[in-house]
């Protein structure tokens, strides 16, 4: 697509977030009639894959990957709409390291996402800046974050045994589970690059940040439904990390992301605000892993140019997008 500069288009910019595709070697093609059709619908000026993009033998090899996401991007290629990811938890099971899968990503037309500075940790932190319509300002910022693999990476790169074990808690002080977090190099690079930016405008750019494992705060709207205007449908429970590592109070800080959105947990399409901030989830649009038909879809970002610092965001689902769509969940 040569160099792609983010505009709003009309006065508007609309994000559309998708997960969990989770994609094998002889992936379900109704992924992509999904995708199609739900593009078709909402009409995104951008798409973000949350994360657990392949699993399986999809996560075994660059021919695997490249195949399914060449097949899964291909309606976008079309459209001429621009994409980003960011990595999953599941995306190098096989032992394909993200490392080594992200030039296979970004060799994919339309592909904006980058894999981020060298120096902190995961692959795949990154910012996208939206423009003003006319003009070179910046109005909107879009982060991307790697939210890590297995909490036993986050263990054996502090020194201390590879087993998820140490860090889960029978009586934790946050959610508790086996899944890795997002670390403190990769915070502090967000700051930073935000302060950058800031400078660079003039002003401070709000922005909506994105990554596939949820923090912690997002067991709070379900909790507090009445305080954070909680909606939508949990099915499953939060699979945070069991360490916070303090995402969530540093954007409170800065005062710039007002609105998160997850994958992760398939089956949970739920938001609620809490300090200012939407934790919203995009439930998953998979067919090759479990997912609840009732829910597939996807979760639009609708940003408004003389507005930003209040998108808007709700569900669009499959079922309202396909014609003849079936009705079955899948439970792998």
């Amino acid at each position: 697509m040569g160099e792609t500069v983010l505009r709003f288009k009309n006065g508007k910019f609309r994000v559309l977030c998708v997960s969990d595709v989770h994609g094998i070697k002889d992936f379900d093609t109704r992924a992509v009639r999904d995708l199609t059709a739900i593009v078709d619908k909402a009409e995104p000026d951008l798409v973000l894959f949350l994360g657990d993009n392949v699993w399986h033998d999809g996560a075994e090899s660059e021919e695997t990957l490249r195949n399914f996401m060449s097949a899964l991007i291909a309606p976008l290629h079309a459209r001429n709409i621009p994409w980003a990811h960011v990595f999953g938890n599941h995306d190098a099971e096989k032992g394909f390291p993200v490392k080594d899968q992200q030039p296979i990503y970004e060799s994919l037309p339309g592909c904006l996402s980058s894999a981020g500075p060298e120096d902190i940790s995961g692959t795949g932190n990154w910012v996208l800046q939206v423009k003003q319509e006319h003009g070179e300002k910046t109005v909107f910022n879009i982060w991307g974050l790697d939210s890590g693999r297995g909490i036993g990476e986050f263990l054996s790169d502090y020194g201390f045994e590879r087993d998820a074990r140490l860090a889960k808690l029978e009586d934790p002080l946050y959610v508790s589970s086996g899944y890795d977090v997002i670390r403190f190099d990769q915070i502090m690079w967000y700051w930073n690059e935000s302060k950058r930016i800031e400078v660079e405008n003039g002003y401070k750019v709000p922005g909506m940040m994105v990554f596939h494992i949820a923090v912690p705060e997002y067991v709070l709207p379900y909790r507090n439904p009445a305080q954070t205007k909680y909606k939508g449908t949990m099915r499953e429970t939060v699979g945070s990390g069991p360490i916070n590592t303090g995402l969530f109070a540093t954007l409170v800080q800065r005062g710039d992301v007002k609105t998160l959105v997850c994958g992760h947990d398939h089956i949970n399409d739920t938001e609620g605000e809490y300090l200012g901030i939407k934790l919203t989830y995009d439930a998953g649009l998979g067919y090759d892993g479990y997912c609840a038909a009732d829910l597939r879809g996807g979760r639009i970002v609708e940003i408004d140019e003389n507005d930003p610092w209040h998108a808007k965001t709700y569900m669009i689902r499959s079922s309202e997008c396909v014609d003849g769509y079936e009705f079955e969940s899948t439970l792998m």
